[in-house]
């Protein structure tokens, strides 16, 4: 996903909370990103759960 672009950013949060990591996705609609999600070993397989909440930030906003 990170070497097609359309992964910015994903990992765990490090507070043993109930929500357990993040995943910002650079995608055109909600469908895309839940079928970009869909692929996680996690998500398939029934152990982790899923949360779609549309972003954006700022133009010209990069982490590079």
């Amino acid at each position: 996903m990170e070497k097609s672009g359309k992964l910015n950013i994903a990992g765990p949060f490090l507070d043993d909370g109930d929500l357990r990591g993040i995943f910002i996705f650079n995608v055109t609609s909600i469908e895309e990103d839940k079928a970009l999600v869909d692929q996680d070993p996690a998500v398939k397989s029934g152990r982790l759960s899923i949360d779609i909440h549309p972003w954006m930030s700022p133009k010209g906003v990069s982490l590079q």
